[in-house]
């Protein structure tokens, strides 16, 4: 696991730090009293999966393994955001994007954290957890599925493009949506991990911040993805707190039309 105080290239990054050998029920019961909640509010729809990782961070493909077990799984909408501070180490990230390490560097404030790390896995907007960890991973899966949600999102098919329908959200609850590719792999020629093969899972190539749900109303378009490509949308506590409801759609599945 690598960690970084500030995400700027010309911070050397700090040396592997010990994992912490606190028991993850433990861990997310700190992370659910510090935003004075008494269990995840689970999203209605698959559970948001999020892992901040790199190409140019050695420990970051065994995360990326986890995530591409979660991506062929039913009840988990798992996505991976390439951040860029690790570019400097001789390879820059072909899928990394400014902006997804400032939505990382947003969990770490919000949470009034010091440093963001690789490979980082945020459940349902509250729980991280260190992105190899997949038992961890998984626990805390099973704990924001079993949580109660507070509305839903359902992606539907009208007029030859789609719409999301929007019900029963709390009216400040920030949407995201987000278009990603299914599986890609690359071949890394430099830094950390030259030579390797990486095949990366749910990859996140385009992200937007839309508003609240109580300026989108009760229906949304959405861009139509490519083949080989899905789109997803999800309800957030503002402040990047909990989720709320998701949705997804990937290219050729069969959707209900809206009425």
């Amino acid at each position: 696991m690598e960690r970084m105080k500030t995400p700027q290239h010309t911070r050397r990054p700090a040396a592997s730090v010990e994992r912490s050998r606190r028991p993850l029920s433990a861990a997310v019961a700190a992370w659910l009293l510090a935003f004075g909640v008494a269990t995840p509010a689970s999203a209605e729809g698959p559970v948001l999966v999020e892992l901040f990782t790199s190409q140019g961070c050695s420990s970051c493909p065994p995360a990326d393994a986890v995530l591409g077990q979660l991506a062929g799984e039913e009840g988990v909408l798992p996505l991976s955001f390439h951040v860029d501070y690790w570019d400097y180490l001789g390879w820059r990230d072909t899928f990394a994007e400014a902006r997804f390490t400032e939505r990382q560097v947003s969990y770490r404030d919000a949470w009034g954290e010091r440093v963001v790390y690789t490979p980082q896995i945020v459940v349902a907007g509250i729980a991280p957890v260190v992105g190899s960890r997949e038992a961890e991973v998984r626990q805390a899966i099973a704990g924001a599925a079993a949580a109660p949600a507070p509305g839903r999102i359902e992606i539907q098919r009208r007029d030859g493009g789609l719409v999301a329908r929007l019900a029963d959200l709390p009216g400040d609850s920030v949407l995201f949506v987000a278009v990603f590719d299914k599986a890609t792999s690359v071949e890394i020629a430099r830094g950390e991990n030259a030579g390797r093969s990486v095949t990366y899972h749910h990859v996140v190539r385009d992200f937007m911040r839309i508003g609240s749900a109580a300026q989108a109303g009760r229906a949304m378009n959405l861009p139509e993805p490519m083949a080989g490509q899905g789109v997803a949308i999800w309800a957030q506590e503002p402040g990047h707190g909990a989720v709320f409801a998701t949705a997804r759609y990937v290219a050729g599945e069969t959707l209900a039309a809206a009425k």
